[in-house]
């Protein structure tokens, strides 16, 4: 009875993990969602196409919670928890027609996964055996275009080169504009910001300029606004126009001491998560101050980083030890005008911009996405120094690392462990059937391939067959071992949990159908 309720609980929670299966590896299917508004998106990414349904099934609840706390956390791979997540549920199906329990599906799971691990880190390879530039390459499955596959891997060599070697995700930022074609894409050195001067007749190229970031308002201080002490509060009423005219000449003369003594400082650039306000453009634009107003917050964390500045309330805080120093000019992209905020000084590491284009919204979306992905690949991969084959490779050498330990437990565990490694498969198999071949003929490839040694055969979907994906003459397919070990531990922690269910219980309601106390209801039967 309870495989039943958790049959009817994850049907629709399986169809979604096959929806989404589908999508794995360059050559992904679409999928055509239209929501309930009418709105249509045509995609090749399993995260958006999670993101879009709108389903009220408690276990497809879960599993798209799961999915997006995995991309929070690891920017990547969460389509690939989805698909091996479906792959262990059919498989706990089928377990379970046979007679094992629950209990005894979990077991089995959390024994092959440890199993199929140790596997995957004797087949994993030093990092600088392929390059960091292979790994942001691999990762670009949301783009088909293999010039830019090409150009995003060389863009984050570059970075990675430029930081001596090492990489770090937290030096880029990507910038996603609409216009263009994906192959005019570029790096621009320093924190590219969509906002240009506030006013016009603001200088726009400045060279090592000191940079105020500021939280609040540029604004002329009111007098009797509102204290420091909550409790406390001064209000003043002027009797004339002479007093309201005597009082606004006050704030404007304490308006430009305080600018005066941010400018004595070296402040020349003013950097706000709030406005400018009009009554002070003018006074900045003749002081030679160039502000950019309404920056977002995360903007505003990577300016300071990047500059060295220290993030201030207001005007009045600025001081030279907490200005930054940076070349800062403003230019046109993409028919605007942004402004580009460049390191200076050998003392700090130089941060980047991937300034990244793209002919219509959906697609722009999409490139972005991917383009997280590939840094988030490649900051993996640097954190550990091992990449993975990629390809289902790597889920092919744990499947059979799965299946020759099941020979040697007990017979009920044995199935589970099996099963684990036949869940794996799911992944080789499907990008063998992306790439247009048979997808069983492909998985039989790889097994003979790796029984034979050659534990870095996998799926090349470009090529569309088999081949060494880690040979030194072709490019290179390779995974952060770090991100593959998330993603099986993620896909199993989901799976148990799923399996475990046995009933459906609504919070707000635990009655009984009938009507009448639990001892009213006794005495009727």
């Amino acid at each position: 009875m309870a495989d039943d309720v958790r049959g009817d609980l994850t049907a629709d929670a399986r169809t979604v993990c096959d929806i989404v299966r589908t999508t794995i590896g360059p050559f992904g299917a679409n999928k055509l969602v239209v929501d309930t508004n009418g709105v249509v998106t045509t995609t090749a990414s399993g995260s958006v196409v999670l993101d879009s349904l709108e389903l009220d099934n408690p276990a497809v609840r879960i599993l798209k919670s799961a999915a997006s706390d995995f991309r929070e956390t690891h920017s990547d791979g969460s389509s690939s928890v989805v698909a091996i997540t479906g792959a262990l549920l059919d498989e706990a199906d089928r377990l379970a027609d046979l007679g094992l329990q629950p209990t005894a599906i979990e077991r089995g799971y959390r024994e092959a996964l440890g199993v199929a691990l140790e596997r995957a880190e004797r087949s994993a390879r030093p990092l600088e055996s392929v390059g960091v530039g292979a790994v942001a390459r691999t990762a670009m499955t949301g783009t088909r275009d293999p010039n830019s596959r090409a150009q995003i891997g060389g863009y984050v060599e570059q970075v990675a080169d430029a930081l001596g070697g090492g990489f770090d995700a937290d030096r880029i930022t990507v910038v996603s504009r609409l216009g263009g074609s994906q192959s005019e894409t570029e790096l621009v050195e320093g924190v590219v910001l969509d906002r240009d001067p506030a006013v016009e007749g603001m200088p726009r190229t400045l060279d090592d300029a000191g940079v105020a970031v500021l939280t609040e308002t540029i604004d002329v201080a009111t007098i009797g606004s509102t204290t420091d002490r909550r409790e406390a509060s001064l209000s003043m009423g002027p009797e004339g126009f002479e007093e309201r005219a005597a009082i606004g000449e006050r704030e404007r003369e304490e308006f430009e001491a305080t600018l005066d003594a941010a400018i004595d400082a070296g402040c020349r650039v003013i950097v706000t998560g709030m406005a400018a306000n009009d009554r002070v453009e003018r006074t900045l634009a003749n002081r030679g101050v160039l502000a950019l107003q309404r920056v977002d917050e995360p903007d505003l964390s990577v300016v300071a980083r990047a500059t060295g500045a220290t993030a201030v309330p207001g005007l009045e805080a600025v001081s030279e030890g907490t200005l930054g120093r940076a070349n800062v000019g403003v230019t046109r992209h993409a028919g605007r005008d942004m402004t580009n905020v460049e390191t200076v000084g050998s003392e700090r590491e130089p941060v980047h911009t991937l300034f990244c284009r793209a002919p219509d919204p959906r697609s722009v979306d999409e490139f972005e996405r991917a383009v997280e992905s590939a840094l988030a690949a490649a900051t993996h991969a640097r954190g550990t120094g091992r990449v993975s084959p990629g390809g289902g490779a790597t889920e092919t050498a744990g499947a059979l690392a799965a299946r020759e330990h099941a020979r040697s437990v007990a017979e009920g565990r044995s199935l589970a462990i099996e099963a684990f490694g036949d869940a794996l498969t799911t992944v080789p198999r499907t990008l063998a059937v992306n790439a247009g071949m048979d997808g069983w003929r492909g998985v039989v490839r790889l097994r003979v391939a790796h029984d034979e040694g050659r534990d870095a055969v996998g799926i090349d979907c470009l090529a569309g067959g088999t081949r060494n994906v880690l040979a030194e003459n072709e490019d290179p397919i390779a995974e952060p071992t770090a991100l593959k070990r998330a993603i099986w531990e993620a896909a199993t922690e989901l799976a148990c949990r799923l399996v475990r269910i046995d009933a459906e219980l609504p919070a707000s309601d635990l009655s009984d159908d009938e009507d009448g106390t639990p001892s009213e209801r006794e005495e009727r039967r």
